[in-house]
């Protein structure tokens, strides 16, 4: 464990407001090196206990472990760095996976959770009232495809959606063919 995870850990111990008061945690833990990307510095750690451990067989039978993950986040803004912010997770899962692996999944998940806010934020799909037949499955579907489009034309849909804006007929032209 490196200088400044075991800081950052005994700092969040510091100011948590209620610690694990259970005898098994950490059974298996595991830190991310930290990353310096995109002006702000990121940390995680994994601490893993298999559902045995806990005695939860009973009422969760497809439980394998039990994960806390605490996440700790520092950002520049105005060209200085803002108070470090740590936040505690809990997980639940069924796949008897590595830590290393469980920390890698729940930071992919983030990938699907974007690809719906950009259909729920830009396109307004949730406010969307069909709900009958097929009709979400295609409103599903057209927000999916009209997606697909704006990125073909700018990495950003806003911007994509800017761009269409400023000419409407350039959208008809992208869809007759004629740049």
């Amino acid at each position: 464990m490196s200088f400044r995870s075991r800081t950052i850990r005994r700092r969040y111990a510091r100011t948590s407001k209620r610690l694990s008061t259970s005898r098994f945690f950490p059974l298996c833990s595991w830190n991310s090196a930290v990353e310096k990307a995109h002006g702000r510095i990121e940390w995680r750690a994994i601490d893993v206990l298999p559902a045995e451990a806990a005695g939860i067989q009973g009422e969760w039978p497809t439980v394998r472990q039990i994960c806390r993950v605490i996440r700790s986040r520092q950002v520049k803004k105005n060209a200085e760095w803002q108070k470090p912010q740590h936040e505690v997770v809990y997980l639940v899962s069924s796949s008897p996976a590595s830590p290393q692996a469980l920390l890698g999944v729940n930071r992919d998940h983030w990938r699907i959770e974007i690809m719906h806010r950009n259909k729920d934020v830009i396109l307004g799909e949730d406010d969307y009232t069909n709900r009958c037949d097929n009709a979400p499955r295609n409103i599903f579907s057209l927000t999916g495809f009209v997606l697909k489009i704006l990125k073909s034309v700018a990495p950003s849909p806003t911007r994509a959606i800017e761009h269409f804006q400023d000419d409407r007929n350039r959208a008809i032209r992208l869809f007759s063919g004629f740049y």
